[in-house]
């Protein structure tokens, strides 16, 4: 009777045990599907799954930050502009940009997330939101919004680890452009005409590409203009502003040493502009949008700099600091044009 009982307490310990291996199993599922909140550029606190499981990207900056952080398997959309790292190119296309998102393949999709660019409206923001899928706002360019985005996207990844070494590489190669350039004087700072996308198309402070001239230690030739826009300006205007530098910033992809050479001597030859110091001097550059935002952003900034202050930089490769950057966070050798000359 005695060795009944027994095996019977047995019996009913293994149960038990096996029910709270169960309920402790239940628990962790629980705690591990969680959320975190993100605040985004707009302002606006958004409950995001953590980790998520399921990521649209609207933006191609956005894209490449979350494959430098071991999250390219995430995106199950993109928009047309999302290619590299080149893997992107098999994911579906679900709006050309965050300018015109096909909205009802979003939510067909249904991700645990959207994240765009302040291109997308606040109309088609809230089309998406009312479907029950929180939408991230990003605006990267200048190395503290592109650091800050970084680490928002780490934390909905759960690769904090791994965003904070991609943080490190970038502040890195900022701080060095920083106090190299902290204490210049005004009147060492070059004027620079920054055009975006096409000709006569200049860029204000505070803009992304106005950010980065001032960054590199340059002064924009329209800082008297109204801040945070693009204004068409003329060549008389330009030439009577006489800037030191121009930089052309060419959109698009799979640039080509040939074009990148054309679209500098067009700047070259351009009527009325003969004149001008940064033509006479032959201080005229084309950079490409590939190193103008997202975790490359810092590369053009060196450039800049370099441009800008070549005594101040002549240790610096900028080329040198994109290959490293590409072969640690994109396990890719480096291809393609990005800058001219």
């Amino acid at each position: 009777m005695n060795k009944t009982l027994r095996k019977t307490r047995v019996f009913v310990f293994l149960c038990l045990l096996a029910v709270l291996s169960f309920t402790g199993c239940g628990e962790a599922a629980a705690a591990s599907s969680e959320s975190v909140t993100i605040v985004d550029y707009t302002g606006k606190s958004l409950e995001v799954p953590s980790p998520v499981e399921t990521v649209i990207s609207l933006s191609s900056y956005a894209s490449e930050i979350l494959c430098a952080l071991d999250g390219g398997d995430k995106i199950i959309g993109r928009d047309s502009y999302s290619t590299y790292p080149p893997d992107l190119e098999d994911v579906p296309i679900v709006g050309q940009s965050s300018y015109s998102p096909t909205i009802e393949l979003i939510l067909e999709l249904d991700p645990d997330v959207v994240i765009a660019d302040t291109m997308l409206s606040d109309d088609n923001r809230e089309k998406i939101e009312s479907g029950g899928v929180p939408v991230i706002v990003i605006r990267s360019g200048d190395p503290e919004r592109t650091m800050a985005i970084i680490r928002d996207l780490g934390t909905i990844l759960d690769k904090n680890e791994r965003a904070d070494e991609l943080v490190a590489f970038i502040d890195r190669y900022h701080t060095i452009v920083e106090e190299r350039t902290a204490d210049l004087d005004e009147e060492d700072k070059p004027v620079v005409l920054g055009e975006w996308a096409s000709p006569w198309n200049a860029a204000t402070p505070g803009t992304g590409f106005g950010d980065k001239i001032a960054a590199a230690g340059g002064i924009s030739i329209a800082a008297d203009e109204t801040p945070g826009s693009y204004i068409v300006v003329s060549s008389e205007w330009v030439a009577e502003k006489d800037p030191d530098v121009i930089i052309f910033q060419k959109s698009g992809k799979n640039h080509t040493l040939e074009g990148l050479e054309e679209t500098r001597n067009e700047i070259l030859s351009r009527p009325g502009l003969s004149d001008v110091g940064a033509v006479k001097d032959r201080r005229v550059y084309v950079v490409t949008s590939g190193v103008m935002g997202g975790a490359p952003s810092i590369i053009s900034d060196l450039y800049f700099a370099k441009w800008f202050h070549p005594d101040l930089f002549e240790d610096i490769d900028p080329e040198e600091v994109h290959e490293e950057l590409v072969q640690e966070f994109f396990g890719l050798e480096l291809e393609g044009v990005y800058v001219y000359p």
